[in-house]
């Protein structure tokens, strides 16, 4: 039985909306090529370019159904993969989805975490127009708990969903690593992010 390459796509975007991004970060050969039996005595099958080739074509393609009856408004903070993610799946069942993000741009460690060399920002900003197009508002820039209190979003708000992401290093326990000077990974590449 033949499966068109539009219903095979509908179906990862179905499973993860972000199956675009997951094909090309995710560490492949230590997950499903790294345990494909055809390695054993030869090359395992490459999932991930299988799964890059039909998300990409699929949100080159898709036109995303915005239900017309709007259901309670949502308030989503930060813009991360959990963020987009729920912002996604809840604008697809009519929500109106607000997301408030502390930073200038969307996709939290996407964006800043990962370094343009193994994610190209075009697939990611290409990801992030096609999740906007479901009428999803946005508001940059905006930190909660300074700009806007939790308390206001509760009044206007039917549900608020919080997903602050992972923006927290990791120390190692090495001396010297808490003097003037030093950075760690995610505070540089949150730089560069920024374009510092």
């Amino acid at each position: 039985m033949a499966i068109h390459i539009m219903d095979a796509g509908a179906e990862l975007f179905q499973n993860n909306p972000m199956s675009v991004i997951c094909s090309i970060v995710c560490d492949h050969e230590q997950q499903c090529a790294g345990h494909c039996v055809l390695g054993k005595k030869g090359n395992p099958v490459h999932f991930s370019s299988i799964e890059n080739y039909i998300s990409d074509t699929y949100l080159d393609r898709m036109k995303l159904q915005i239900p017309e009856e709007k259901k309670k408004p949502v308030a989503v903070i930060r813009a991360g993969p959990a963020g987009l993610t729920v912002a996604i799946i809840l604008a697809q069942h009519g929500y109106k989805v607000t997301i408030f993000e502390q930073r200038h741009h969307l996709g939290g460690m996407l964006r800043y975490g990962i370094p343009s060399y193994r994610f190209p920002r075009e697939k990611l900003d290409a990801e992030i127009e096609s999740i906007l197009s479901l009428g999803i508002e946005v508001h940059t820039g905006v930190t909660v708990g300074r700009d806007i209190w939790l308390e206001k979003l509760e009044q206007e708000y039917d549900c608020i969903y919080i997903a602050i992401g992972a923006h927290s290093d990791k120390k190692i326990g090495i001396e010297g690593e808490d003097a003037g000077g030093v950075i760690s990974a995610v505070e540089f590449l949150r730089a560069i992010g920024d374009g510092k």
